[in-house]
């Protein structure tokens, strides 16, 4: 069912959703950490872990299904999980293991599981239409991958995706290296979006395009040329009201406790739909991974804000020599009413009121942080352009003028195709030409970000698998391929894929593992 508000409707729900805002945000001043209510009190959060060894595996057993969920004593919803918890429950496993994870889906529509960042054989990849079947209400589906490239990744669903993200389904997933620092903390900060008004009132089943509010993102062609018509993003910034931060919200975000001379890594990984803004106060700090994999000689920083975009995530180390009551702030910056903070509390200070960084002056630049390094991916045999676009102001997103659909997608007919051949050494010149931010995933792969705007990266060469890609900027990247198989290329604003910001590479000659079930609604996006 499509809901296409209008003006005066869009008016009442403004104010429905001002008046929710009073209990889904709340001034940094007057929050309140020794107070906050860390409990549960609907549902049961420390359900049996789902892990064990076997046989030389680590086998993984996932259950997709609703729960009841209280995101603070205010804000209590029905949500999708993975075994009951937002996030999912959090999957870290050691480098080298071999993985298997068992996802039974116990929700009434399709869905699927996709290891974000990891370079799996392509039938593990978890994309409907793409690499596998959607796994229907009541079956189980079996991923099996090694584990060979440490890094800080997540798993999330890819069918129908920014819907089923956006109830919940997603969470962790941790590869340790071998040689993996001794931390006194090690913990992943997940970071996402709701729309509480949305929540209460909408059917998540019957929403087309993946917005929470029943309105239809991807398919605008009855707004016509009603100025008064809000845009893609002034509805996007009406309907998502409260920033969430591993399953919580203010003032129940759980804090982080620390002890003087403690060294903590936080893996920061956004879930969500809009680029945020992570501001860490009072003490230095490194970066030492992008999307998990190695910084070279990442430096100490501070006063320095870190932008992270949809899929993105950034490993950061800090030295804990600042004992106080502290506040991570953490906001989107084209979205007010998102924002929030996670305490940073030292033993001795959980009364502190606390403190934050202030204003910024200076935010993180990928291309000039770190020390420079050689490497040769070979020369250059296949070059693409990548040109993203929309030409209706953002209610359609193109690559290359190129649309996907979900038909398209199955008979593999208008969508943009980059087709190459095992061992090439790919190029790509990626230019947004939109006003919005597009964070670029390339499944199954890495890649290495040679330039931004014409200007050489000058810092630690920059490994990624999502670029955030700004308006009027341009990228060249460069990845090898070295992964058979055919691989989503898109945007990861799971609202601009489904409106259309998807590509695909193509291994010449590879066949799918799978045959499409025409009784399976397959929806890639």
């Amino acid at each position: 069912m499509k809901l296409i508000l209008k003006p005066m409707i869009l008016l009442t729900v403004f104010i429905i959703i001002l008046a929710g805002c009073s209990t889904s945000t709340m001034d940094h001043s007057d929050m309140d950490h020794s107070q906050m209510d860390h409990t549960n009190e609907v549902e049961e959060q420390n359900e049996t872990q789902q892990v064990e060894r076997s046989d030389g595996k680590v086998v993984v057993n996932l259950e997709a299904k609703k729960t009841h969920w209280m995101f603070n004593n205010d804000i209590i919803e029905d949500i999708w999980t993975y075994n009951g918890s937002l996030p999912g429950q959090e999957i870290r496993v050691q480098e080298g293991d071999h993985v298997v994870i068992n996802l039974t889906n116990s929700l009434d529509v399709p869905t699927a599981l996709h290891p974000h960042g990891v370079p799996v054989p392509n039938e593990m990849d978890g994309v409907p239409g793409v690499t596998q079947n959607a796994i229907m209400p009541g079956e189980t589906f079996t991923y099996e991958f090694v584990a060979d490239t440490p890094g800080t990744y997540w798993y999330h669903s890819h069918q129908d995706g920014a819907n089923q993200l956006g109830m919940g389904l997603y969470g962790a997933l941790v590869i340790e290296p071998k040689d993996q620092p001794d931390y006194d903390l090690d913990k992943v900060i997940m970071i996402d979006e709701w729309s509480s008004m949305g929540m209460e009132n909408m059917d998540h089943r019957d929403m087309d395009h993946g917005d929470h509010s029943n309105m239809d993102h991807g398919d605008h062609s009855n707004r016509g040329d009603d100025s008064n018509d809000p845009s893609h993003a002034e509805m996007m910034n009406m309907m998502y009201d409260t920033l969430i931060v591993n399953g919580k919200t203010s003032p129940a975000i759980e804090a982080i406790e620390v002890t003087e001379d403690d060294t903590i890594k936080l893996r920061f990984v956004n879930t969500g739909l809009f680029t945020q803004v992570i501001n860490i106060p009072g003490h230095e700090f490194k970066v030492t991974h992008y999307d998990g994999q190695q910084v070279n000689e990442p430096e100490l920083i501070s006063d320095t804000a870190i932008r992270i975009a949809p899929a993105e995530r950034y490993d950061v180390e800090i030295q804990m020599d600042q004992p106080g009551a502290w506040g991570i702030e953490v906001y989107a910056e084209e979205n007010e009413n998102l924002r929030g903070l996670i305490p940073l509390v030292y033993t001795g200070f959980a009364d502190d009121e606390l403190e934050t960084a202030g204003s910024i002056q200076t935010f993180l630049e990928i291309t000039d942080y770190g020390s420079a390094m050689d490497f040769n991916l070979g020369e250059i045999t296949k070059e693409f352009d990548m040109i993203l676009s929309s030409n209706d102001g953002g209610e359609t997103f193109k690559i290359n003028d190129k649309q996907m659909t979900t038909k398209d997608f199955e008979s593999h007919e208008d969508h943009e195709i980059y087709e190459v051949e095992e061992g090439d050494v790919v190029k790509v010149n990626i230019v947004n030409d939109t006003d919005v931010d597009h964070p670029m995933h390339l499944h199954g792969h890495f890649f290495y970000v040679i330039s931004r705007n014409g200007e050489h990266v000058t810092g630690s060469p920059i490994k990624k698998e999502t670029l955030n890609v700004r308006p009027n900027e341009s990228y060249e990247i460069v990845f090898v391929a070295d992964n058979p198989g055919n691989w989503m290329f898109h945007c990861h604003e799971l609202h601009h894929a489904s409106g259309g910001m998807v590509s695909e590479v193509r291994y010449y000659g590879y066949t799918p593992a799978f045959t499409p079930d025409p009784n399976v609604p397959n929806k890639p996006e």
